[in-house]
């Protein structure tokens, strides 16, 4: 567990060194963000209160549509955000509007795989809530299995340009001439987010209900101070989780360490039954966020 975390840290400094050299790259989840906040208001809210309102087919169909354009808005901006953070670790210049451009480009490609995400998502939800103990088990396993294969989607759609299809089957590829048969998760990255940015956020958002009962007026301020901690907090794991991709990316389709990350750095992020680091046959990845 410790290996993990400290490899989980050591990760996280090397993708905040490439956001540090390019902050601009935060306006991908910004854009993100606000977008996907607005489909939620718009299309999510209104499918709830119908289905509330015992009109469950429109209902259901506006909160399955809204789900989908959340999806779509997000893989969208992460395409660009994953071709930026590429070239500025290649050491090439980057803009937003370029981001977008190919963004842009990947549009079909964002809207097929936000489809098939949306769709397996759905099923493996349904089979938890389902069958009990039993669908718990088998969800869980089948929404680890699926993030292990996924990880690297949005790399390989943003620099390949593949389909869904095409995607997954590249996914599988890269995963399987990599790793082998036994992998089981992605690291996934955030442990100074998560010290200097969600607790602090929780913190005051507790702070704030606490005093709301004696000073509303100050129980309100810590409350939104709070959630503008965690907002920020949100959009910078987002970029550094994507930075991280794009560099396993190259690491495992190339087998070349880009933005400062070392070869170590990314064997760190896998470890073997045993325990320890390597790129032999059968090395166990923790999806855990460390």
């Amino acid at each position: 567990m410790f290996r993990r975390m400290k490899s989980g840290w050591k990760l996280t400094k090397k993708s905040w060194g490439v956001f540090r050299e390019d902050p601009g790259l935060v306006k991908f989840a910004i854009a993100s963000g606000l977008l996907s906040l607005l489909a939620v208001a718009v299309v999510i809210g209104p499918g709830l209160y119908l289905i509330d309102q015992d009109s469950q087919v429109a209902g259901g169909i506006l909160v399955a549509v809204g789900f989908y354009l959340a999806a779509y808005i997000s893989i969208y901006f992460a395409i660009g955000l994953a071709h930026s953070a590429d070239r500025r670790m290649a050491g090439e210049p980057v803009s937003f509007r370029e981001g977008m451009a190919v963004a842009g480009s990947r549009a079909s490609n964002a809207a097929g795989w936000a489809f098939v995400s949306v769709v397996v998502m759905t099923i493996i939800r349904a089979i938890q809530e389902r069958f009990g103990i039993f669908g718990a088990i088998f969800g869980g396993l089948a929404a680890a299995a699926w993030g292990v294969l996924t990880f690297l989607a949005i790399p390989v759609i943003a620099i390949e340009g593949t389909g869904p299809i095409e995607t997954i089957k590249r996914c599988a590829h890269l995963v399987k001439s990599r790793w082998g048969e036994q992998i089981t998760g992605v690291v996934t990255i955030g442990a100074a987010v998560a010290l200097f940015g969600f607790l602090p956020a929780v913190l005051l958002i507790a702070g704030g209900i606490a005093l709301w009962a004696t000073s509303g007026a100050g129980g309100a301020a810590l409350i939104g101070l709070g959630l503008v901690v965690l907002v920020i907090a949100g959009l910078i794991q987002q970029v550094l989780s994507t930075i991280f991709g794009v560099a396993l990316y190259r690491y495992v389709a190339e087998e070349k360490a880009v933005g400062g990350f070392t070869t170590e750095d990314l064997e760190g992020a896998v470890r073997s039954k045993g325990g320890t680091g390597g790129s032999g046959r059968g090395p166990v990845v923790s999806n855990s966020t460390i």
